[in-house]
């Protein structure tokens, strides 16, 4: 059997720095910093038990022992080099790398947190999240899935999935939320709030706008300003986490926000469901792919138990 070998990544800062007589040029030829350069070395030191530089103020010495395994170590990375060059370049293997087209929004506020957990069911399927606001060609590009936002009426040969239905909920930071006989009041006291808005008119969701809001309670022209708006809905949400306003918040977005505590719901019984959901995009060839199929079942999968969870059911 192979006896255990000293670590590569601290040989080679070793074989760096001894070379370069310095941490600090090891650091910039390995681009890395100088104390990780020195971590190495301690470990490698560590591993054979002994002191391998003497740190001086104008640089390093090499010790005894340094001395000893210097020229074999830099004889091992110039065999290893001479095989990296027997082999023809860009003949390899291909990385399997997914790509997905998302919104920003939902990438940071879904996607993101929940992508651990792929990586670590697929650690073999590396993935290219793409955030853009266009539906991308999946049919012309090499983006292999998408995920979007509306009412699944997407042109060309595509396969659709229903990734989740939205409700829409007024939210706020736990920071504005007055004593308990505030919620007791009537639903007016919304004029007494800065009420943060989108500067996109959402064309037919009308509950994406406060104004059916405040007519609902009988508010409608009660106020001549909302309050300020945002371009994208992750700008909203991070205003209503400082504590600016209220915002409406669509369910996706806002779940991990209520979880944590970061936003909490101030009319708990007040909510209103939106015809546009979000959607799986991908083309039939492409679904045939086994990275898409394994991140499209995964995915609409994860939403199901995110939304099981939601209605206090659960998922076998």
């Amino acid at each position: 059997m192979r006896r255990k070998l000293p670590p590569l990544n601290a040989l080679k800062a070793f074989e760096a720095a001894a070379r370069a007589g310095s941490f600090v040029k090891a650091a910039q030829e390995l681009f890395v910093t100088q104390t990780a350069v020195s971590h190495q070395v301690k470990i490698l030191e560590q591993y054979f038990d002994c002191a391998l530089f003497q740190r001086l103020p104008n640089g390093l010495t090499l010790t005894p022992e340094a001395k000893a395994i210097l020229p074999s170590v830099a004889e091992a990375f110039e065999k290893l080099e001479e095989i990296a060059r027997l082999l023809p370049k860009g003949h390899g293997p291909v990385p399997d790398v997914l790509k997905i087209s998302a919104l920003p929004s939902f990438t940071q506020e879904w996607l993101l947190p929940r992508l651990v957990e792929f990586r670590a069911a697929w650690p073999d399927i590396d993935v290219l999240v793409q955030t853009e606001y266009r539906m991308v060609d999946l049919a012309g590009e090499d983006t292999d899935i998408a995920i979007r936002f509306g009412r699944g009426e997407f042109e060309g040969d595509l396969i659709v999935d229903l990734l989740a239905t939205e409700t829409v909920t007024p939210v706020c930071a736990p920071s504005l939320m007055m004593p308990a006989p505030w919620r007791e009041r009537a639903r007016d006291d919304l004029a007494r709030h800065t009420l943060l808005n989108s500067s996109v008119r959402m064309v037919h969701e009308p509950w994406m706008a406060w104004d059916p809001w405040l007519a609902e309670v009988g508010m409608r022209g009660a106020r001549k300003e909302i309050g300020p708006k945002f371009s994208d809905p992750l700008l909203i949400l991070r205003a209503a986490c400082a504590g600016t306003g209220l915002a409406l918040g669509r369910s996706m977005l806002i779940r991990d926000h209520l979880a944590a505590g970061r936003l909490i719901r101030p009319y708990v019984d007040w909510f209103k469901p939106i015809l546009s959901s979000y959607f799986v995009v991908t083309t039939k060839e492409k679904a045939k792919r086994d990275k898409v199929a394994i991140f499209r079942d995964w995915i609409l999968a994860r939403a199901g138990v995110d939304s099981a969870a939601e209605r206090g059911t659960t998922v076998a």
